[in-house]
């Protein structure tokens, strides 16, 4: 199966996506997707969104946590096969729509340092997209009966996570966080600043939710929020 069902109503796409998860939100007013996968994942969402018993002209909306390409890969061929809205965070938007350059990984890190100039060399940049809408920190959208934006930045100084209040809260983490291994920060070499990523992460610890689903890794149920408190208390030491 393409997607999977998280809660009634929101869906992970993972398997098939490669290393990266998208999600869809199943609302009576239309779809809505948070981040679009790898390039040439447009398919694969499209088989997802048959899943969940939908047409793909019901994909109203593609939320974007951030510029990172294997987040917005597909977005332009998604946007052209269903004419769904793009929404991103004005620091991130001008790298969505091609205006700036992808920036490559952080100098900063010892693995971005050594392997930043080979990735730069062999990746190829997601095509351009018009972003219709760019949201701010707090902003609730008119989506799926009403959906917080969190400025996150950090990973990207863009990035958003986005909450759903429903079953006791749902948090599109994004890569503020990561959820591998274990729970814990994004991986240093694509990570702009770490102490704002650090500062994200108390930010979102500060939230009610009771799930959390990551850009990578597994989907935390139950308490989620209090793991992310765990985290933040430890990340101060």
């Amino acid at each position: 199966m393409a997607a999977e069902e998280i809660v009634s109503g929101v869906y992970g796409i993972g398997m098939a996506m490669g290393y990266v998860n998208a999600f869809l939100i199943v609302d009576e007013g239309g779809l809505a997707l948070v981040d679009s996968g790898l390039a040439k994942r447009k398919d694969t969402i499209l088989s997802a969104v048959a899943g969940a018993g939908k047409q793909p002209a019901d994909l109203k909306h593609i939320l974007i946590t951030h510029h990172h390409i294997d987040h917005i890969g597909s977005l332009a061929d998604l946007k052209e096969a269903t004419a769904a809205s793009c929404y991103a965070h004005p620091a991130d938007s001008p790298i969505v729509r091609g205006d700036q350059p992808q920036p490559g990984p952080n100098p900063a890190s010892l693995m971005g340092k050594l392997a930043g100039p080979v990735l730069e060399r062999l990746s190829t940049p997601a095509p351009p997209v018009a972003v219709d809408v760019e949201v701010a920190d707090g902003e609730e959208l008119p989506i799926a009966g009403g959906i917080k934006a969190v400025h996150t930045p950090g990973h990207t100084p863009g990035h958003l996570s986005f909450l759903l209040p429903r079953h006791g809260g749902v948090l599109f983490v994004g890569d503020a966080a990561a959820n591998l291994l274990r729970l814990g920060l994004p991986l240093g070499m694509f990570t702009a600043d770490r102490q704002q990523a650090k500062e994200s992460i108390r930010k979102l610890a500060a939230l009610e939710f009771d799930i959390a689903c990551f850009g990578h890794g597994r989907v935390l149920k139950g308490e989620a929020n209090l793991r992310f408190r765990r985290l933040a208390e430890k990340l101060a030491r």
